[in-house]
């Protein structure tokens, strides 16, 4: 009842309906005038006929026909009179109209109820698939039926529902692990912020509560104060930088350049990490061999591997090769550290994954994971060898275009 009421084809279906019988009955009307004029005009010839000496029986004589006309003549009796005169007439036009119409009626009827039934459920199936939409919404893992013939609107209706709510499935899914991620991440963040003000705090009250503090340890409190806020800045900063790459809202600024200069570039802002730590960094890279991408990303990238080797491989020498082939373009950053178990070598893109041994905290655990979305923005991605006790190696490969 609601499907009649609510919708529009249904009444349309009535509305033709009722305009087929108005066009009956004018077609049946007009139609029961023309028999009515041949079969009464037939009538007459008969009459006259059988008035000439004719058959009553038998078909209309022209001969009869002719005589009975001489023999009427003074009543004004012949085979011109009007049909629509005679007292017979308005009967036969009557009779033949009732069967017209009421056949004619019949069949619209006929037509209304069987598109009626139909249109209905068609109605019916599309309230099944929206009552399956509806509990699909609020529970993804409702199944859609698949309704109707299987070549059929109906059907392919359906499967698009279904493909519609595979869709939903999966951006459920992408979004609940990627809830969980930023959840593991601001843990992961608020702890490391929480460790380092804690330091920085307890050192605070330290040097405010106590005056007769050597010199020395003055300067080394102040020192991990400033340490500190040094590592919770470039934390901020690059939890910033990873949130950026991981919303696609960078935008790279993608022109040909000299792999060799990129390397270049980033091995002279992390020096003085290198110095401090006691790493050489040797690289002879050709300066023929050029990549299209962002320079200062890649760079970054490039950094942020130089920096997790100096941090957690605890190598003395870090070595860089590049190499083009009609593939692809390969740079390569070893180091001769303690290497990395396999078991370790998946999670090394993690955020947070990396937990450095240095108690001045250079490492803030995102870099590897800035510099992975990083090269993948670039259109290449980052390959890990290692073994333990043999060291790393990092492959920055680009394909050729």
């Amino acid at each position: 009842m609601d499907g009649f009421i609510n919708n529009r084809a249904p009444k349309r279906i009535i509305l033709i309906f009722i305009l087929m019988l108005i066009i009956s009955a004018a077609v049946s009307f007009f139609l029961a005038g023309k028999c009515a004029d041949v079969i009464v005009a037939e009538q007459i010839r008969s009459g006259l006929s059988f008035a000439g000496g004719g058959k009553f029986t038998g078909a209309p004589d022209p001969d009869a026909v002719a005589k009975g006309e001489e023999l009427l003549r003074r009543y004004s009796i012949s085979e011109d009179l009007l049909p629509s005169v005679m007292y017979s007439y308005r009967s036969v036009r009557k009779i033949i109209f009732n069967s017209l119409f009421g056949s004619l009626s019949a069949i619209s009827a006929l037509w209304m109820i069987i598109s009626l039934r139909e249109t209905m459920k068609i109605f019916g199936t599309l309230e099944k698939l929206r009552s399956d939409c509806l509990k699909a919404a609020y529970d993804t893992e409702t199944a859609i039926t698949l309704y109707g013939e299987e070549t059929g609107t109906i059907h392919r209706v359906c499967e698009s529902a279904e493909k519609l709510v595979e869709c939903m499935r999966n951006t459920s899914f992408k979004l609940s692990k990627e809830q969980e991620m930023l959840k593991n991440f601001l843990t992961d963040l608020s702890h490391q912020i929480k460790t380092s003000l804690a330091v920085v705090r307890l050192n605070t009250d330290m040097l405010s509560e106590l005056d007769d503090l050597p010199e020395e340890k003055q300067n080394k409190l102040s020192e991990e104060i400033q340490l500190n806020l040094d590592a919770m800045e470039t934390l901020v900063i690059e939890a910033i930088k990873l949130t950026k790459l991981d919303t696609d809202t960078v935008e790279y600024r993608i022109e040909l350049y000299s792999v060799s200069e990129i390397f270049g570039l980033a091995v002279k802002r992390i020096s003085p990490l290198m110095r401090k730590k006691g790493i050489t960094v040797k690289s002879d890279l050709p300066d023929d061999i050029k990549l299209m991408c962002d320079k200062g990303w890649l760079c970054e990238a490039i950094e942020n591997i130089i920096k997790n080797s100096a941090d957690h491989s605890e190598c003395t020498e870090i070595t860089a090769e590049l190499t083009k082939d009609p593939i692809k373009t390969t740079l390569a950053i070893s180091d001769n550290g303690r290497g990395i178990p396999q078991e370790e070598i998946p999670k090394l893109f993690d955020r947070f994954s990396s937990k450095s041994n240095d108690t001045r905290m250079y490492s803030s655990g995102l870099g590897m994971s800035i510099a992975q979305k990083i090269v993948r923005g670039c259109g290449g991605e980052i390959f890990v060898y290692s073994e333990p006790g043999k060291g790393t190696r990092f492959e920055f490969v680009f394909l050729v275009h």
